[in-house]
């Protein structure tokens, strides 16, 4: 082997090295940091679940296109049946400019919530996000899931696409903006940014610490 074909390898060998460094830094950074604000206080406007006397109460900004989030969703969820006493679920929107259907998902969660449905619009689109997160045009899949909860057709369409629901959405984005979010999910418990937690257990264990430290 001559001595430029070593030199060639020896470089690809350091490059390679240092993208598969940056990759797992970039994986591993705490998707809450602590140059975020302190989220806008929870108020009746809020999508709420749970009790409001809840010692603790987590904030989740959210895209129903985004992969990460679609993977915590079964842990959010459990988290809110089994600790249905201790913890509160707000859940706000942020979709990202990268998911084509992150918007129109959001603004269908606002539809169904303008029939007192929000959250059963919200397990739809997530526990099904592979089967619309790719497609051309979402209506047709949201629609199903609308007359799936039982919502009036008529309404819903029309309010799909209305400015309220993208000022709803807008808003969300807006305040989380304004915080310094710029990926999700973010979670904040008690009105703290937390890095996400890497198992149902490590999410568990924070919220009963949570709970723990408010009633002290």
């Amino acid at each position: 082997m001559n001595i430029k074909r070593i030199i060639f390898w020896a470089c690809f060998i350091i490059i390679l090295g240092l993208i598969m460094w940056g990759l797992a830094v970039a994986m591993n950074k705490p998707v809450a940091g602590s140059s975020l604000s302190a989220p806008a206080p929870v108020t009746s406007a809020d999508h709420i679940l749970g009790p409001a006397n809840a010692p603790v109460t987590m904030i989740e900004y959210g895209d129903f296109e985004c992969p990460a989030c679609g993977a915590y969703y079964p842990l959010v969820k459990r988290l809110t049946d089994e600790a249905s006493t201790t913890m509160r679920l707000v859940f706000r929107h942020f979709p990202l400019p990268q998911h084509l259907n992150a918007p129109i998902t959001a603004q269908a969660s606002e539809a169904a919530a303008m029939q007192g449905k929000f959250w059963e619009m919200f397990d739809l689109i997530y526990s099904n996000q592979k089967d619309w997160s790719d497609l051309p045009d979402a209506h047709t899949i949201l629609d199903g899931y609308a007359q799936k909860i039982g919502l009036d057709m008529t309404k819903f369409k029309a309010d799909l696409d209305s400015d309220a629901a993208k000022k709803l959405v807008a808003d969300d984005l807006a305040e989380g903006e304004q915080i310094g979010i710029n990926q999700t999910p973010t979670f904040f418990v008690n009105g703290k940014a937390i890095t996400n937690p890497q198992s149902y257990e490590a999410f568990k264990s924070l919220i009963e610490a949570a709970a723990s430290g408010s009633s002290k």
